[in-house]
């Protein structure tokens, strides 16, 4: 299997207008599933390398943009009793209608919460759109080139060297890097959970 996964990746070409088209599409309609974007992110490293950075960025800006002008305009009669019901979205929501971009950046840094949850959750806030967008924007660079670089790293050790000790360190430095970063979340969750 390790063989067919090296040969698959030394024929990807690098990023397309099609395989460009096809990034920004999945990473705008992430914003609105649940669907792990940093694993995402992995793959697209993986296989196109770090070029892909500038054009996920700007399409997880505006996947979130969206999703947070669908929950304002859209979905907030259905949405907010169900925000007002849980306690610590209630709270986060309180917290972002008196601190703002503040919050919006540390929860695009770490979050309690999936970020389509808090694309909803900042619609239904008091917080400006531009401030939103532009905040998004710039905070979701850092966690993007980490999880795109350790993509791009893995593939450079699967390629180059498959057979090496180093390749199968990097490798595995990158799996346990990414299920410890799911890990660290569930368990947030599970901590911010009351009851």
């Amino acid at each position: 299997m390790t063989d067919q996964l090296i040969e698959w990746l030394r024929a990807t070409e690098g990023l397309s207008v099609a395989s460009g088209a096809v990034l920004v599409s999945v990473f705008v309609v992430a914003n609105f599933i649940l669907m792990p974007r940093n694993l995402l992110a992995v793959s697209a490293g993986a296989l196109y390398g770090l070029s892909v950075i500038a054009v996920i960025v700007p399409s997880a800006t505006a996947g979130a943009t969206l999703a947070f002008l669908a929950a304002r305009y859209l979905f907030s009669a259905r949405l907010q009793p169900r925000i007002d019901r849980h306690q610590r979205l209630r709270a986060i929501a309180n917290a972002i209608d008196k601190e703002g971009w503040r919050i919006v950046a540390l929860m695009r840094i770490a979050s309690p919460i999936p970020s389509t949850v808090g694309n909803y959750l900042f619609g239904l806030t008091r917080i400006g759109l531009l401030p939103f967008a532009l905040t998004t924007f710039v905070f979701i660079i850092p966690q993007t080139a980490l999880f795109v670089y350790i993509g791009y790293v893995g593939r450079a050790a699967l390629i180059e060297n498959s057979d090496s000790p180093l390749s199968l360190i990097v490798v595995a430095l990158g799996a346990i890097s990414v299920m410890a970063v799911f890990l660290l979340i569930r368990r947030r969750l599970r901590a911010a959970t009351p009851g």
